[in-house]
């Protein structure tokens, strides 16, 4: 699971669990990685379901949206991925 082999996505998501909601801005500041760089895995992170943002893609433009953690979606991911790794083959 890529998601999480990532140690920048997951410095993101242990920092937003821990202070989030939080601008852009703020993750850069606190999380060791560019803004490029954040801005590409919150995209990943927020296809994948894990990370919400308070405005809808579209609507960005000039406007700073929030992310927060969805802690149900990491859940249902891992368990996913144990069962992946569990499950013999046949």
């Amino acid at each position: 699971m890529t998601t999480f082999g990532n140690r920048t996505r997951n410095e993101i998501i242990r920092y937003l669990l821990e202070h989030g909601p939080e601008p852009r801005g703020e993750i850069v500041a606190n999380v060791d990685a560019s803004d490029a760089s954040v801005a590409k895995h919150l995209v990943l992170l927020e296809d994948a379901g894990i990370v919400e943002a308070d405005v809808e893609p579209g609507r960005r433009h000039g406007r700073a949206p929030r992310y927060s953690v969805n802690p149900d979606r990491i859940r249902v991911l891992l368990e996913a991925h144990l069962q992946y790794l569990t499950t013999p083959k046949q």
